[in-house]
């Protein structure tokens, strides 16, 4: 990455650029992760419990309305090896989604935190250029009086 020569900072594009990579990354990511969890999940319910899941489908579907926290209700296991492992696809679910909302929280509150930063910064440097100016026309209104007395 390139920096800015006078502030040695990356530019307003390539910070947006790097922002927007490492969004679809993480989105990526994070879409792999429930896929491959609802996988999981199908693999071991059509292992465990072949009675109610006849199919690798039929489970696959099972797992991907379990872990979405959908759970139309159409598929069911019976038996108690198949509801434990629903109860943990559920709960894996649920702390998924919970933790993805976390992470989107986090990222919103991070952002205007960063925001108000700028922003306090903009209005620092903008008071220091009024104390300039202000230095400046009393050196003038200074200089103004000493040719007078001379």
């Amino acid at each position: 990455m390139t920096n800015r020569p006078e502030t040695g900072r990356p530019s307003l594009i390539e910070r947006r650029t790097q922002r927007v990579a490492g969004a679809r990354y993480v989105t990526l990511g994070l879409a792999l992760t429930f896929v491959v969890l609802a996988l999981a999940g199908a693999i071991v319910i059509r292992i465990t419990d072949a009675h109610d899941f006849p199919t690798f489908g039929l489970a696959v579907w099972w797992a991907l309305q379990t872990i979405t926290t959908v759970g139309y209700g159409d598929v069911v296991p019976t038996t108690h090896v198949g509801r434990v492992i629903g109860g943990a696809e559920m709960v894996l679910g649920v702390s998924f989604i919970a933790f993805l909302t976390a992470g989107v929280t986090s990222s919103v509150i991070r952002r205007g935190q960063a925001g108000a930063a700028e922003d306090e910064r903009h209005r620092q440097e903008h008071d220091l250029q009024t104390i300039i100016s202000g230095l400046a026309e009393v050196r003038t209104a200074i200089s103004d009086l000493d040719r007078r007395l001379e």
